[in-house]
């Protein structure tokens, strides 16, 4: 009877160590797992005080204000061209040469003893540089068709059209910076604005005026910005830090509470521009550190690892 409670003690020992054993494991296989949270690598930056200037782009594009129109006095046949588009002319210069109808039929009369050529020089009134040459060789004119335009040196002009929206921006007189396709820039003045919509896109047609002679050619499409509002102390943040949704309606940034752990926190931005965000709400301290890179797609809260 003994040797039986003796077996059955062990037994029963021998079941609860094994039962003990495994439930240690597992607690221990479970903290294990928990501790190995990956960390996301991340960098940082905090916040800066300063003027922020919000500003637009809008496209001008080059034309020349005047133009001198050379039409055909009589009409006839156009016997030569003298000059081509682009050639710098002067005043009195022969641009084409236009022989009329007249003289083409008594050609080859006898009845013509003093041999009237009819051959008319067409001359250039003033100094430019030819834009076009509207008929070629051979070609018959009425009298006042054109033969060629001349654009005036100087008389280059950028058109900017603006969203109505913002006319009240464009202040007329004032001095601005134009920038060209090459990377060089331009002061222009705002010199006038007409007094029309265009009827499809709905914009307002502005004259800017070059300050120095530009030897550019026409439909140049340059840049200008346009200045809506500076604030002189705003908060701002780079533009890499702030977070928001699908439609652009929930801002938020991911800001460090320690040096392995940021949260989430909804902010209201302001003036935008191309590198910065204005921080309207809430009041961040100079202290405060943002992840600026390795934020997108965080939870509320995330571990994070600081890359030196």
């Amino acid at each position: 009877m003994n040797n039986l409670r003796h077996i059955f003690r062990f037994r029963t020992f021998t079941l609860m160590f094994i039962f003990v054993f495994v439930g240690c494991s597992q607690s221990n296989k479970d903290k294990g797992e928990q501790d190995v949270i990956p960390k996301v690598p991340v960098t940082t930056t905090g916040i800066q005080i300063g003027e922020m200037v919000e500003e637009t782009e809008l496209n001008a594009t080059s034309a020349f204000f005047d133009k001198a129109l050379i039409t055909a006095p009589v009409a006839g046949y156009i016997e030569q061209d003298l000059v081509n588009p682009g050639d710098h002319v002067t005043q009195n210069q022969i641009l084409a040469c236009l022989r009329t109808r007249e003289s083409m039929v008594l050609r080859g009369d006898s009845a013509n003893p003093l041999n009237y050529s009819g051959l008319i020089r067409i001359k250039s009134s003033l100094v430019g540089t030819v834009i076009s040459v509207d008929h070629p060789k051979g070609d018959y004119v009425q009298e006042g068709n054109q033969i060629c335009s001349i654009a005036i040196p100087g008389s280059l002009v950028f058109i900017l059209e603006a969203p109505f929206e913002l006319s009240r921006y464009i202040k007329l007189k004032s001095v601005t910076r134009l920038f060209l396709p090459d990377g060089k820039s331009l002061n222009v003045k705002i010199l006038s604005r007409l007094p029309m919509m265009t009827g499809t896109s709905q914009t307002q047609r502005f004259i800017l005026q070059p300050l120095t002679f530009s030897d550019l050619p026409e439909n140049l499409i340059a840049r200008i910005r346009i200045i809506k509002q500076v604030k002189p102390h705003a908060v701002k943040l780079s533009k890499s830090c702030v977070l928001s949704d699908e439609v652009q309606q929930h801002f938020w940034v991911m800001k460090l509470i320690n040096d392995s752990t940021a949260v989430k926190v909804d902010i209201k931005p302001g003036l935008k521009t191309l590198e910065q965000i204005e921080i309207l709400e809430p009041e961040f301290l100079p202290a405060d550190r943002f992840l600026e890179s390795g934020n997108y797609g965080l939870g509320d809260t995330a571990r994070i690892i600081i890359k030196k």
